[in-house]
């Protein structure tokens, strides 16, 4: 019996494996219901905690994202993943913030500014809004004083990846 265990794991080893090739591309109008349901549910309405989204969080979110997306000067990007197979469903959502030359001075002040008390205010997380708040200030207050640069990834100029400061 234990050798038919052993031939029965063995067969499951040549069984046809199925891989599909994932795209990233930029997110577009059409998917941004879509990123901001996969950010809810990966994060909730904070990066950390994953507290649910309060009243009228799905607007402003969406709201921002197509703002962003309008805006062709802006520092943010809105990225996703897809399966072409399956009609370019959204299978993963992340939001990046790129500084070529470093944060500007006005928005490095602006990082130094307590949270609203309307926003602590919008549910019962506000005191872990205001602990998210202040930390990622403080951690973007300093490194938004480097440049974020887009590098070629030897030995593949086709890949990029993002780099600090050396």
């Amino acid at each position: 019996m234990k050798v038919l265990h052993t031939c029965a794991n063995i067969l499951s080893l040549f069984q046809p494996q199925v891989c599909r090739m994932l795209v990233v591309k930029p997110v577009e109008h059409a998917d941004v219901s879509q990123c901001i349901a996969i950010r809810i549910a990966a994060l909730g309405s904070l990066v950390i905690g994953r507290p649910p989204p309060y009243s009228g969080y799905v607007d402003e979110a969406e709201a921002a994202v197509h703002a962003n997306l309008d805006d062709a000067d802006t520092f943010v990007r809105h990225l996703k993943v897809v399966d072409p197979a399956d009609d370019g469903h959204v299978m993963a959502y992340a939001k990046w913030e790129l500084y070529p030359k470093g944060r500007s001075p006005e928005s490095l002040e602006k990082l130094k500014e307590p949270m609203s008390e309307d926003d602590k205010k919008v549910d019962q997380y506000g005191s872990l809004r205001e602990a998210a708040h202040e930390y990622f200030c403080t951690r973007n207050g300093e490194m938004g004083k480097h440049p974020h640069l887009r590098t070629p990834c030897s030995p593949c100029p086709r890949v990029w990846y993002l780099a600090g400061p050396s």
